[in-house]
Order: C-alpha cells, then sequence, then structure tokens
C-alpha cells in the first residue's frame, strides 16, 4: 500500500508540473513584437473601431453573416497591407470605404433627397 501511494503522489506531481513547465517555456520563448510606426498604429486602431461595428451591427442583426464576412475579409486584407508597411493614406482611404459600406449594409448609411419623391436613396 505505500508503495502505491507514493507511486501516485509521484504522478501526480509530474502531471502538475508538466503545464506549469510548458507555460514558463512559451513565456521565455516570445517573440517581441516589432516597433510599430505612428501611422501604421493609427491605421491599425481605425481598422479595430470599424472592424468592433462589423461585429455589433451582425450581433444586432441589421446585417446578414454573408456580408460579415465580406466586409471582415476587407477588414483582414487592409490589417495585412498595414502591417507591411505601405501607403497609409491609401489605407485610411479604404478603412473609410470599408466604414462606409457597413453603414450602407446595416441602413445606417446617410441617404441623398429629400423624400419628395417617395423615397430615401443610400449614398453609395
Amino acid at each position: 500500500m505505500r508503495n502505491f501511494t507514493t507511486r501516485i503522489i509521484t504522478i501526480a506531481s509530474l502531471l502538475a508540473a508538466v503545464p506549469l513547465s510548458s507555460a514558463y517555456a512559451a513565456h521565455r520563448h516570445r517573440v517581441k513584437p516589432q516597433a510599430m510606426s505612428v501611422e501604421a498604429r493609427a491605421v491599425l486602431d481605425q481598422l479595430q473601431g470599424v472592424k468592433q461595428g462589423i461585429v455589433e451591427a451582425r450581433d444586432a442583426k441589421t446585417i446578414t453573416p454573408e456580408q460579415e464576412h465580406d466586409l471582415m475579409m476587407r477588414a483582414d486584407s487592409i490589417h495585412r497591407s498595414a502591417t507591411g508597411g505601405g501607403a497609409y493614406q491609401g489605407l485610411l482611404s479604404q478603412i473609410e470605404n470599408l466604414d462606409q459600406r457597413l453603414k450602407d449594409d446595416s441602413g445606417g448609411g446617410f441617404y441623398i433627397g429629400d423624400g419628395a419623391d417617395g423615397g430615401y436613396y443610400p449614398n453609395g
């Protein structure tokens, strides 16, 4: 019985140590992120706001899952371009277009016309 108890304690202590040692190893070998330019950080912050808007529009059921997928794919493409470096003015323009597309898809875009002819028409 004493041999059985010692064996259980040994196995239990090994099982408890394995997750801790792998977490320590992962922490020690983590690669430090590269420093980003102010422009890249601004683009990514702006893009994060648009992505949050996409998620909120999907949660509110103002856009379909297909529209959400399309918008997120465009946002991910802009994200890859921003992290690769490049023309940040062009990326900000793409983000603005993506944001306007989200507004149009969710029914929150601005409209042209005063309704005198029977309706309002989305700009876009």
